[in-house]
């Protein structure tokens, strides 16, 4: 367990910058990045199934942009490793981003469980994984995710970077909005994730490695150490 003062907190803008040094100047793509947190991802949901998955009923929502990616990579990772995974979608193939789409259809030729909108099925997983809006969010979710998070009221939740519904740019937690038992932010930690409000919706606060090096963070003058040096997935105290 990691002290949470241990870090630096990012803002929206700091994180978009980090994320454009990444891509842009060093040359790691964002399937690779999302490679990773899906698979930190898929290692948080078995921690929380207790070790194992095998024959587990675990639902991920996905939203259309890299944090529905994220959890499409997750959804794979835990089919592979013998869960019975079901993927509900919040958006048409057609309003995926194109690194998204690309892990849908990976999905698709492995004959996942996928769909859209919310069923019963959500609400008797085993686990829940919310994968609808990422950092990019802003302003109370719309009609389709917020059907998908209605759905979560009464399940176990895992939030891949922040609970859906708290926008990280401004801390505010719109309704509705997820209520996880854990959370698995990427990178380093998000200032709103210590917003008033959040703590209630948060859960236990995980910090997962998806390779930003520690060279992106000093070239916008952050400073930053890494907290991985004994694996790629931390608890935030």
């Amino acid at each position: 367990m990691l002290a949470r003062e241990a870090l630096p907190w990012l803002s929206v803008s700091e994180m978009r910058g980090i994320d454009d040094v990444v891509v842009r100047e060093l040359g790691i793509e964002l399937k690779q990045m999302m490679e990773n947190a899906g698979r930190n991802l898929a290692v948080l949901a078995r921690l929380l199934l207790g070790g194992s998955v095998a024959g587990r009923r675990v639902m991920v929502l996905a939203g259309p942009g890299g944090n529905g990616g994220g959890g499409l990579a997750a959804a794979r990772h835990l089919l592979v490793a013998g869960a019975a995974v079901g993927v509900r979608m919040a958006a048409p193939t057609g309003r995926l981003a194109p690194a998204t789409r690309d892990q849908l259809a990976i999905l698709t030729a492995l004959e996942a469980d996928i769909g859209s909108g919310p069923d019963g099925r959500i609400a008797s997983s085993d686990l829940v994984v919310d994968a609808l809006l990422g950092y990019s969010q802003t302003g109370a979710p719309g009609p389709d995710v917020a059907a998908l998070i209605g759905a979560t009221a009464s399940a176990r939740v895992l939030s891949l970077d922040v609970p859906s519904g708290l926008e990280l740019a401004t801390g505010i937690l719109h309704e509705p909005h997820v209520r996880a038992e854990a959370t698995m932010t990427l990178a380093a930690p998000k200032e709103a994730l210590r917003a008033p409000g959040a703590r209630e919706v948060l859960g236990d606060l995980y910090l997962a490695d998806i390779s930003v090096p520690a060279s992106a963070f000093a070239r916008l003058g952050i400073p930053y150490s890494t907290p991985f040096s004994e694996g790629p997935l931390v608890r935030l105290d």
